[in-house]
């Protein structure tokens, strides 16, 4: 069994949760509820919960409040919120589990298996901790780092370090601009989610640049790229974007 704790201000929220979960999931057992983060750090302490699914925006603390607090914690955390543009960004950033609200039955069970999948590293969960924590402090998206999960270990990386991200089936690989290259289990959609408001561009159905490590466009339509790379832009795009570079 998957030992949860449900922590939400809105009853009804709560109680969707719980039903959903039935559904999908019956290996899960809902150990108990809280409504604001006093109760849950108590329940944490006390019941030892291996995934805890939390609401972000709670009045008296919020869901990263929660985390801060902590410092430190031994369960897997999902949370379950409404759209709000930063709350989504540090948790992204972070490549933290989120699910938006009210939770589709399939999104639901996904984050189970993924929960499911994961194999603690206490080493590589720490310096994860830390990371986490750092983001949810920085008060711009700006300020954020990227966390990249790369073969056996965690890379931290500043977005405005990334020349450009190529998509590779359901995989991304980011380029640095200083050369180095990670290979990352997220698509190249989400990358774009995250980074378009921060000076990246869709120049390819398979690029997204960084329009700061641009170090030339060439006569032939590519994107020459800090750190030695050259990036195609797409005949469909290439208009839209050379307006944009002249801009």
């Amino acid at each position: 069994m998957i030992n949860v704790l449900l922590v939400d201000d809105e009853p009804g929220a709560r109680e969707f949760l719980r039903a959903r979960l039935a559904e999908v999931a019956p290996e899960v057992n809902v150990l108990a509820e809280a409504d604001n983060i006093s109760d849950a750090k108590r329940l944490i302490a006390e019941l030892k919960p291996a995934l805890v699914f939390s609401d972000v925006e709670m009045p008296g603390g919020d869901g990263f409040q929660l985390l801060k607090d902590l410092g430190t914690w031994d369960f897997d955390v999902v949370f379950v919120t409404g759209f709000q543009r930063y709350a989504i960004q540090a948790i992204r950033f972070s490549a933290l589990d989120y699910l938006l609200k009210p939770a589709q039955a399939d999104e639901l069970r996904a984050a189970i298996d993924r929960h499911l999948a994961r194999h603690p590293e206490p080493e590589l969960d720490k310096q994860h901790q830390q990371a986490v924590l750092a983001n949810l402090n920085e008060s711009h998206e700006q300020g954020m780092k990227l966390t990249l999960r790369h073969g056996n270990g965690l890379h931290f990386v500043p977005p405005a370090e990334v020349a450009f991200c190529r998509a590779e089936d359901n995989y991304t690989e980011l380029h640095l601009c200083d050369g180095r290259r990670f290979m990352v289990a997220r698509t190249l959609k989400e990358y774009e989610d995250m980074l378009a408001d921060m000076g990246f561009m869709r120049v390819h159905r398979s690029y997204l640049v960084n329009r700061a490590a641009i170090t030339k466009v060439t006569t032939d339509g590519h994107l020459e790229m800090a750190g030695g790379g050259r990036v195609e832009i797409s005949r469909r795009r290439k208009e839209e974007v050379l307006k944009l570079l002249r801009g």
